[in-house]
């Protein structure tokens, strides 16, 4: 019988038709997995550079604006979320203009006085700027919740030099 067990377990170590199986079996798991992590990474950047661009956006609008503030930062709000002033499509989905934080216009340092580096090129001392915020929690595709992560929330913020008013 030890001799009989000795010749099954030879032929098995000879025999390689299902290795390649085998080896897919043990390697699918994982680079499925790396090959999400990387469209989900992926997607969490796009959302990312989209809020940035609109806040951007949204801070030069309100940099340049000629008219009252309510105006103006309604105005903001929409070119943010909808790329346009009025009406057009959502940039990300879910973002709404209640999501913006526009601080109205600050008087600001042109020198930073701790290090001395020139902020804004100015003959004044102090400069007026605009901030625009927002902070989006993202909805994703889930692998990020799934790997027990919890909830991401990605917080942009632009500041810009008030032209207009």
């Amino acid at each position: 019988m030890l001799t009989a067990l000795r010749q099954i377990l030879h032929r098995f170590k000879r025999d390689d038709d299902g290795a390649v199986l085998v080896e897919m079996t043990l390697v699918t798991p994982f680079v499925l997995l790396l090959s999400a992590g990387v469209f989900e990474f992926g997607n969490i950047l796009n959302t990312r550079m989209l809020l940035d661009a609109g806040v951007k956006d949204a801070a030069r609008y309100m940099a340049r604006c000629s008219s009252d503030w309510n105006t103006c930062s309604g105005y903001a709000t929409n070119l943010a979320v909808n790329g346009a002033i009025t009406g057009g499509s959502a940039r990300v989905t879910g973002w709404t203009t209640g999501q913006i934080s526009i601080t109205p216009a600050v008087s600001t340092p042109a020198i930073d006085p701790a290090t001395g580096t020139e902020l804004y090129l100015s003959s004044t001392a102090n400069v007026v700027v605009v901030e625009v915020s927002t902070s989006y929690p993202y909805a994703g595709v889930g692998l990020w919740s799934y790997l027990g992560f919890g909830q991401l929330t990605l917080t942009v913020a632009h500041r810009e030099r008030v032209f207009g008013w």
